[in-house]
């Protein structure tokens, strides 16, 4: 009965065993082998393996048979000698280890070199490691790991290898452990050492499935890399279907032999090489390419299905999931892209913009104004590469080349390049793209335009998809800020010119002056400013398109009148500070009549006075330096000051305007306002002459 349990017991522990190894290899894919006594081929030398090697001199190479379900992990054996001794593992990539019996001579190891699957040229430089005498146990795949990476591979080849000189042993040779073949893992070196690489896209770009739209042109790029040892003759092959015919191609390098077939001949060098050109076809329908480069007694073929699918199924399977225009704004260590301002871009003028215009100064546009994104989703089942480009347009649909791509001038084009970019999108996949789009800031004019977003196949003049949306462009000079500080300076300093001296001018009127000062600034506020607050608008209505040119008539009153009046009351009353105080009560009127206060009003007359005061001063005009005797010298003068003065409240009124309540005024427009404000302001200061001195031997 006992001897009948232990049988019992001991069948279950076998067969618990044989369950756990096939549980090994089912779920981890190792085999734990236990067997030594290995027996090893020999691939050079004179001697043989028999359960090991041991002698005294003699040299030779063994390999270890590996199988094609599993290949050895984990190695363990003994050696000791001297002389050389080594043990070499050449992996599935070709990466190959050698270890070396420490105090013996390092074998001679060579590079390899070859070109990948991918066409990339590669050389592969064996690693020495030293280990030490007596028993041996290593772990082949953590040894790769720590030397070259993690990655998927298997092992290819061990072999033993010594020369021996002295005693040298080599015994106990055993696998510790296998690890499953995988397939992938099994194949991977088979398709690495070759010395020929070709690649052909069709169309150019794709690297994947071969296709060409219907009757359409294309561009098709093939490819030859070599990696030889030696010079080589041969030639390459190229021949499409017969739905596919052959537009356009390098006749100097190609030759064609009917419609649908190219040859060229090799000639290459040793060390890496590459020769490519592109062609352009045309295709009726599917076929199938086959190409092949022939160099001495190597070959490399291609045979691959070409599909034809037609361009409607093209355009509408390639769709826009966004597109825009956002604005960037420009700090000193970071550029800010403005979503929430999606197709609203600021265009910014330096306050040198009229030196620019006027010189012809090249326009510096290292800082893009904006940038052109947009994200493409491809639900075709072609990788598709696209041209994208961003066209601005005018109202008139004509392309506004001050709105331009990259900075860089192609020197087949005389006009500035477009925003435009090439992309790739895969197959059932999308893609976003961005594109810089700078602008010319001395020709750009502020409005609303229309953004027109275009792709086509690469290569191709096929468009598959438009775009358009509104883009509004707002223009923001620095000159406006500019100015306008330059009022808000000059109008605090005249108020406090005004509050700090106002005694010391006062005391210095007469009653009567006081009196003419306040009659001249009544008389102006009714003459100039009641009119213009009643009948503004009903003159620009009047006018309608000739609005442009009210200047010209309003002129009259702001220039003309104006600029007499304050000439006559100076010649009446000639010290300082009668044009601040003047312009005070002047506002101080409007603000009482009409019951505002209009901040560019304030700024204006206030810097405006003080201005005139400031210049009237230093001419010796209102310090009794200088008399206002008509005459050239004296309308001269004035004609400067009050030219001055009217240029400044010209630009500075409408700058003021532009920057504070976000208006557009054309630059011609300004600059035939300012002229037009200087000659009338001019002719109202001579003018203004005569009237005082009539009025001032009135007076007297």
């Amino acid at each position: 009965m006992i001897k009948h349990t232990k049988k019992k017991i001991t069948a279950a522990l076998v067969l618990f065993t044989i369950v756990f190894s096939l549980m090994q290899v089912v779920f981890a894919g190792t085999v734990p082998v236990l067997a030594a006594g290995l027996t090893l081929d020999t691939v050079a030398g004179d001697l043989l393996w028999d359960k090991g090697v041991a002698v005294d001199e003699g040299s030779a190479v063994f390999q270890l048979p590996v199988q094609e379900d599993r290949y050895p992990r984990k190695l363990e054996w003994y050696w000791q000698g001297s002389g050389q001794v080594w043990a070499s593992v050449e992996y599935s990539d070709k990466n190959q280890i050698y270890y070396v019996l420490a105090g013996t001579e390092a074998p001679a190891v060579s590079r390899t070199t070859f070109i990948d699957q991918n066409g990339v040229p590669r050389i592969v430089v064996p690693v020495l490691a030293e280990i030490p005498r007596g028993a041996v146990s290593v772990d082949l795949l953590e040894d790769y790991c720590r030397y070259y990476g993690k990655k998927e591979i298997s092992v290819e080849k061990v072999c033993f290898g010594l020369k021996a000189a002295g005693y040298t042993e080599i015994k106990d040779l055993a696998v510790g452990e296998y690890v499953s073949q995988k397939e992938a893992a099994s194949k991977e070196g088979s398709e690495l050492l070759k010395n020929i690489h070709l690649q052909v896209q069709i169309p150019q770009g794709s690297k994947d499935a071969f296709y060409l739209v219907k009757d359409v042109e294309f561009p098709v790029q093939v490819e030859i890399r070599t990696l030889l040892d030696k010079s080589e003759k041969g030639n390459m092959t190229i021949a499409f279907p017969g739905t596919v015919t052959i537009t356009s191609y390098d006749a100097a390098k190609l030759s064609l032999d009917g419609d649908n077939k190219l040859s060229m001949p090799l000639a290459v060098g040793p060390g890496y090489a590459t020769e490519s050109f592109v062609v352009m076809v045309k295709a009726s329908g599917p076929g199938r390419l086959a190409a092949q480069v022939q160099l001495g007694q190597e070959t490399e073929k291609l045979e691959k299905d070409i599909d034809c699918p037609d361009l409607e199924s093209i355009r509408s399977s390639l769709t826009f999931l966004d597109e825009g225009v956002y604005p960037m704004e420009h700090s000193s260590h970071k550029v800010t892209l403005k979503k929430e301002l999606k197709n609203y871009i600021k265009v910014r003028e330096d306050i040198f913009s009229t030196l620019h215009k006027l010189f012809g100064a090249k326009e510096e546009h290292d800082k893009p104004t904006g940038l052109v994104c947009g994200v493409l989703q491809n639900s075709t089942g072609y990788y598709l590469p696209l041209h994208v480009k961003f066209s601005v347009l005018d109202a008139n649909g004509e392309e506004i080349t001050y709105f331009r791509g990259e900075h860089f001038q192609r020197e087949e084009s005389a006009e500035p390049p477009v925003p435009e970019t090439v992309i790739g999108v895969a197959e059932g996949g999308t893609r976003d793209f961005k594109m810089p789009l700078f602008a010319d800031v001395y020709s750009v004019k502020p409005g609303i335009y229309k953004g027109m977003l275009k792709v086509s196949l690469f290569g191709s003049e096929a468009e598959i998809a438009v775009r358009e949306f509104d883009l509004h462009v707002e223009k923001e000079s620095q000159l406006q800020i500019a100015v306008g500080s330059v009022a808000v300076f000059l109008s605090l300093l005249s108020i406090f010119l005004m509050a700090a001296k106002q005694k010391k001018w006062i005391k210095r009127l007469k009653t009567s002056e006081i009196i003419l000062i306040a009659l001249f600034t009544a008389v102006k506020f009714s003459i100039v400013d009641i009119p213009w607050f009643v009948f503004g608008d009903v003159v620009r209505a009047v006018l309608g398109p000739l609005g442009p040119f009210m200047s010209i008539f309003t002129g009259v009153f702001w220039d003309i009148l104006n600029a007499m009046f304050l000439v006559a009351l100076i010649v009446l009353v000639p010290k300082p500070g009668v044009v601040i105080i003047s312009s005070v009560v002047r506002i101080i009127l409007q603000g009482i009549a009409f019951g505002t206060f209009n901040p560019i009003t304030i700024l204006l007359m206030l810097s405006y006075a003080l201005l005139a005061d400031a210049l009237l001063y230093f001419t010796g005009f209102t310090r009794e330096k200088r008399a206002f005797k008509a005459g050239l010298a004296t309308f001269s003068i004035l004609g400067i000051i009050f030219a001055v003065q009217h240029v400044y409240s010209t630009y500075t009124f409408y700058y003021i305007w532009m920057y504070l309540y976000r208006l557009f005024y054309p630059d011609w427009y300004i600059n035939m306002s300012a002229i037009v404000s200087v000659v009338y302001s001019v002719l109202g200061a001579v003018m203004g002459v005569y009237l005082g001195n009539k009025l001032k031997r009135v007076v007297e």
